[in-house]
């Protein structure tokens, strides 16, 4: 998640990695690293339940990754994408110019042009393996 501030729309960085947060109170590890015992809990990211950046993304079945260039998301869902393939999945990543988190799903770009074709090509692409 870029730490774009609190600039985005519909959601910025700030707010998923609020999120986040409150998604992973339950999956918790004690950080003991001063020794007295008291430590303190911290969220670990990086729990393949948490993140599927850490997953084992073996035999999964094909993919469509839509992102915005404009959706605090962007770096991790080009990442994920990458990852995907290299595990040998078929993946399709598209990318829209100016698309913000939930392009075409939800948001202010929900129902404008960009909106209504990435909605178009999510549904061609679910009939293409259903």
């Amino acid at each position: 998640v870029r730490a774009d501030g609190n600039d985005s729309s519909p959601m910025c960085g700030n707010e998923l990695l609020c999120m986040a947060d409150l998604y992973c109170e339950k999956i918790l590890q004690v950080d003991d690293r001063g020794g007295d015992g008291g430590g303190a809990k911290i969220t670990d990211r990086q729990h393949p339940s948490i993140s599927p950046m850490y997953a084992n993304l073996c035999n999964l079945p094909p993919a469509l990754i839509s992102v915005g260039t404009a959706d605090p998301l962007l770096d991790d869902s080009l990442f994920l994408a990458s990852r995907y393939s290299l595990c040998g999945n078929d993946v399709e990543t598209v990318l829209y110019e100016g698309g913000e988190h939930g392009i075409g799903h939800f948001g202010l770009q929900e129902d404008d042009e960009m909106g209504r074709r990435a909605r178009e090509h999510t549904l061609q692409f679910m009939k293409r393996y259903i």
